[in-house]
């Protein structure tokens, strides 16, 4: 019979929930050691996304952000831990290590010390920002011009321009739509302290409505339709445009109606079902999981019919300091190239090109 070893885990709980364990000290961790999300989430096997997104929950529970910017070389930037970031970490390893002293036994290997001789490569072009089948094309076509390593992240709007504010990123794809001006994008960057040092690029349009199974059986035409009993719905992640779209929308008919948001979003059955791509909620149509779902055309397959509801602007945000990168001036000239539009014809993506496609409309 093999020896049996005494194994223990430690976590801390917020209103009784699971808020902090072994993996968030493994990322905070990373960040103190190596001063980047993306390098902490390389060392540790786990995706940006992932290491972002866990993060970024552990924020919104305890009302404290744990990560803030740090300055960087010339193009780079990065992360470092806030006071309240260094003392959960702290708080973590104390309460491990009286436990491990309690069973007298060995735990698992410290998080402090994983990183200790972590050298991380790290890829030469980023894109964080919203899931959009236009940034992966753009990207292919630059790797055709020109071999680098490059990543392509999906966090949605609001963590690509937070991975601009901690210096993280060549280029964020965002699309956030500011209920009280109307316009899109510009808005956001004074909201993430990136106003003055970056510059936002005209995108492309797309087409964002319902997705729906083929014959829309249902026959859902609005987003209305979304308050029907007999209607389920898939959502996307708060901070996503989509997300901000959806809700401004149904904050406005909540207001026709005379009810508040929480009340209008509670008539949504599955208003609270979150998935972070617009395939993976094309897909929930697909298999029957939701009736409808609230995204891009591009999403849409032949199993499914979409339904225009609005039009958006699709841009990207740039740290100024960066437009002098090499493979950043690549992705602006292949942005704005004629390649890019007729391939966003061709593919019927429901994205198209304008003519300050490629343009700076805002600059510090």
């Amino acid at each position: 019979m093999n020896k049996l070893k005494t194994g223990f885990q430690v976590w801390l709980e917020a209103d009784g929930k699971r808020t902090f364990g072994r993996q968030e000290a493994e990322i905070l961790e990373g960040i103190k050691k190596l001063g980047s999300f993306m390098a902490t989430a390389r060392s540790i096997g786990i995706s940006y996304a992932h290491a972002w997104n866990t993060i970024d929950q552990v924020s919104s529970v305890l009302g404290e952000h744990l990560v803030e910017a740090r300055k960087g070389g010339e193009y780079g930037g990065g992360a470092k831990l806030t006071e309240a970031g260094l003392k959960i970490l702290k708080d973590y390893y104390r309460l491990e290590r009286q436990v491990e002293e309690f069973l007298s036994g060995s735990s698992a290997a410290n998080a402090r010390d994983i990183f200790e001789s972590k050298k991380t490569e790290l890829p030469e072009f980023t894109v964080i920002g919203s899931d959009c089948v236009g940034v992966k094309l753009l990207v292919d076509m630059m790797l055709k011009k020109e071999q680098f390593s490059s990543e392509v992240v999906s966090v949605g709007s609001s963590g690509g321009l937070a991975a601009v504010m901690l210096g993280e990123t060549d280029v964020a794809g965002v699309h956030l739509l500011d209920e009280e001006t109307g316009e899109y994008n510009t808005p956001f960057l004074k909201r993430y302290w990136v106003s003055d040092r970056a510059v936002l690029v005209r995108g492309y349009l797309r087409d964002l409505g319902l997705i729906v199974k083929k014959g829309n059986p249902k026959h859902i035409l609005d987003i209305e339709d979304l308050l029907r009993s007999d209607v389920k719905f898939v959502n996307r992640p708060l901070g996503s445009g989509t997300r901000t779209l959806l809700d401004i929308v149904l904050r406005r008919i909540g207001e026709k109606k005379g009810l508040k948001f929480r009340s209008i979003a509670e008539k949504v059955k599955g208003y609270p079902v979150e998935v972070k791509l617009h395939s993976e909620a094309a897909e929930a149509v697909a298999i029957g999981k939701a009736d409808v779902a609230f995204g891009i055309k591009a999403a849409q397959t032949r199993q499914l019919d979409f339904i225009q509801v609005a039009q958006e602007n699709f841009d990207f945000v740039i740290e100024e300091r960066r437009l002098r990168k090499p493979l950043v001036k690549l992705f602006i000239e292949r942005l704005s190239s004629k390649e890019f539009t007729d391939k966003l014809r061709e593919q019927n993506t429901g994205l198209r090109t304008t003519k300050e496609t490629g343009t700076i409309i805002y600059r510090p």
